[in-house]
């Protein structure tokens, strides 16, 4: 933290919208340490508060890598419970770690607050929580494409992900794909360096924090796809998975589609067609979004140009 810039300009310096103590949530606040972004560094924010039951961490990042924008609970080492604030999902739970922690995220910003001491209960998290301020909401306004700081260094968290396989483009340069699926707008849009790959990420229009992320790549990169069908698949995150058939011109194509088992689900879904794989996931969500895979599955098979996946940059 750099102790002589005060703390409206630091956060001109990371690449997302920080949910910093209110001026009463300040008094309890300690170890303040904010790291702004440079070509080696991604930007976070870390912080300690002490709360009536407990002290707890609050770390604050841009999730931008693997998958982006899908994951509600990214520091939960088995499925939680979800929440509600503003009317966007969060998930509390254990962290890798062995604590009580929870995951949310208001645009891009992913909020991670673990209880280091004590026994904080899940009404004090959540209170704490919900009285964070927003500051410099605009940024989430703009393009993943040009905010992501993997996307912009090309620099993966764990060498190549998802992310740094394509090219990030605004989807204003763009316009074979669809410029809405119901209330998700096209954001941005990656074409692959190496292979005939496209990537399309949407997000929603009010709260632009739920996300969905659709990739159509060659068979070759098929990894790690559910090929079961049946309840509770999975440890971290709990699933549904059934075997859908579509009839599509003379034939039927198979589609794995996954519901995450909980009350406000994630939703997941892949097939294969035409030599390629087709995947898509969809964040967890207040709004009902079974629909949002119905829309997709039609502009996939029935509207979007597959055939001519090579896009121009």
């Amino acid at each position: 933290m750099n102790d002589g810039m005060p703390l409206d300009e630091q956060v001109e310096h990371i690449n997302f919208s920080p949910l910093l103590p209110n001026e009463k949530q300040l008094q309890k606040i300690y170890n303040f340490s904010l790291r702004p972004e440079t070509k080696d560094n991604r930007s976070s924010i870390y912080f300690y508060a002490k709360l009536q039951n407990g002290l707890i961490r609050v770390k604050q990042f841009f999730y931008d890598w693997a998958f982006p924008f899908i994951y509600a609970d990214t520091n939960l080492v088995k499925q939680g419970n979800p929440f509600i604030i503003n009317n966007r999902v969060g998930f509390i739970g254990i962290d890798y770690k062995n604590n009580k922690a929870l995951s949310y995220s208001v645009g891009f910003t992913t909020i991670e607050i673990s209880v280091f001491e004590g026994d904080a209960t899940d009404e004090e998290l959540l209170e704490f929580l919900a009285n964070l301020m927003e500051i410099n909401r605009d940024l989430s306004k703009k393009f993943f494409a040009t905010v992501s700081y993997t996307a912009r260094y090309d620099r993966g968290k764990w060498g190549e992900d998802e992310v740094t396989r394509v090219e990030w483009f605004t989807s204003e340069r763009m316009n074979s794909f669809s410029e809405t699926l119901l209330d998700y707008k096209l954001d941005s849009i990656g074409i692959g360096k190496e292979i005939n790959e496209v990537q399309l990420l949407y997000r929603q229009k009010e709260n632009l924090t739920d996300g969905c992320w659709i990739s159509i790549a060659p068979q070759s990169l098929e990894q790690d796809l559910p090929k079961t069908v049946g309840r509770n698949i999975g440890i971290r995150q709990k699933w549904r998975f059934r075997l859908l058939k579509i009839s599509y011109e003379n034939r039927k194509i198979e589609v794995y589609y996954g519901v995450q088992e909980t009350k406000y689900p994630a939703r997941w879904f892949w097939f294969n067609f035409d030599n390629k794989t087709i995947q898509c996931h969809i964040r967890s969500s207040v709004y009902e979004t079974s629909s949002l895979v119905r829309e997709i599955l039609i502009k996939i098979l029935f509207t979007w140009p597959l055939d001519r996946l090579v896009i121009s940059k």
